[in-house]
């Protein structure tokens, strides 16, 4: 796969907070590792809360689905 850099711009206490999150890791880790790591992760939690609100509405739905 080709990587690809791109150039954004975030506020100041976001930038810090990458750095905070940066610290906690028990690993060494550049900025952009950790963005794409934050990504990896939200992704996975965004999955895992559509699959269980998926199953909670299938669960307690009287309507027969389409």
């Amino acid at each position: 796969m080709k990587s690809k850099w791109h150039n954004i711009s975030i506020q100041t206490r976001s930038f810090e907070d990458l750095q905070d999150i940066q610290k906690l890791l028990p690993i060494r880790a550049s900025i952009p590792q950790v963005i794409e790591w934050l990504i990896k992760v939200g992704q996975g939690q965004i999955i895992k809360e559509k699959v269980e609100t998926v199953e909670t509405n299938y669960d307690n739905s009287s309507r027969i689905p389409k």
